[in-house]
């Protein structure tokens, strides 16, 4: 059921962060408080692990978070290659697409990518009040073949992992890939090992041509390109585009939602309020 009264909680999480010295204060909205409880559903022990989690393994991923300018070579080359929808259905979903557009991959550059996920999801954040009670991910691999592994960067992975299953504020309930290859099983396995048994199990595959996404999302709720009725991939990721640009200027700074590094020698001869801070540092 939905909570009417969410008001209470924003005011927890306020005055809980405020009491946090190493965690940001700026840029930090009533609504991205409020999605870190909601993504939690309402339990504000769980919400404030979180929130605390996503600020630090953002501070241990300078290279997915540093010199993020939109309008950067690097990430025009690879806005020239993907496409990104975020849909909100009728359901009260939230439907979060990912589609490859380079079949030879000579273009594609996996840590690019991880860097585009990250700028793309925090200007959703900064700019969406929606709060959806299920969150849906769905990737085409069209263009995936074995040369995936030769891009693939396991260190920016295991973070990238780490973020999406612990600190990310949604609701995830399914993942599909889409237009599976048959390397597929190659691909993923690489990944596995850095995945929670349960997100892994949250993981359904589906051949080309299957019609078995249908089982799952109302297929009305899909783009033209996956035989919907909604907006085509471009069009969605142009949307995307332009929600990104609105907030390049606060997607560029620096220290945006970092946690502030911590000398362990000082955390460990503080008061004990301090030293019960958890370490920040990701191993």
């Amino acid at each position: 059921m939905p909570v009417k009264d969410t008001s209470k909680y924003v005011l927890e999480m306020r005055g809980w962060l405020n009491c946090q010295p190493h965690l940001p204060k700026d840029n930090i909205d009533d609504n991205l408080l409020l999605r870190f409880v909601h993504s939690c559903y309402y339990d504000l022990e769980k919400a404030k692990s979180a929130m605390e989690s996503f600020f630090n393994i953002r501070l241990s991923c300078p290279e997915l978070l540093d010199g993020r300018d939109p309008e950067s070579p690097q990430f025009q080359k690879v806005m020239s290659i993907l496409n990104i929808g975020q849909i909100q259905t009728p359901q009260n979903e939230c439907i979060w697409i990912w589609q490859l557009n380079d079949p030879g991959l000579d273009n594609y550059d996996y840590i690019q990518d991880a860097r585009y996920f990250m700028l793309s999801t925090d200007a959703y954040f900064m700019t969406n009040t929606f709060l959806p009670e299920v969150d849906i991910v769905i990737l085409d691999a069209k263009d995936m073949n074995l040369k995936m592994l030769t891009k693939l960067n396991l260190s920016v992975a295991r973070k990238l992992s780490k973020y999406q299953e612990t600190a990310l504020p949604i609701r995830l309930k399914q993942v599909h890939v889409i237009n599976a290859p048959a390397s597929i099983d190659k691909i993923f396995g690489l990944l596995k090992p850095f995945l929670k048994k349960e997100l892994t199990d949250l993981v359904h595959f589906h051949a080309p041509k299957s019609n078995g996404l249908y089982k799952f999302v109302e297929k009305e709720n899909l783009p033209t390109d996956y035989g919907g009725v909604q907006p085509s991939m471009a069009e969605q990721h142009l949307k995307v585009i332009s929600i990104i640009m609105s907030k390049r200027k606060e997607l560029m700074i620096q220290s945006l939602w970092r946690a502030q590094p911590t000398d362990k020698k000082k955390v460990n001869s503080s008061s004990s309020s301090i030293s019960s801070f958890r370490a920040l540092a990701i191993d």
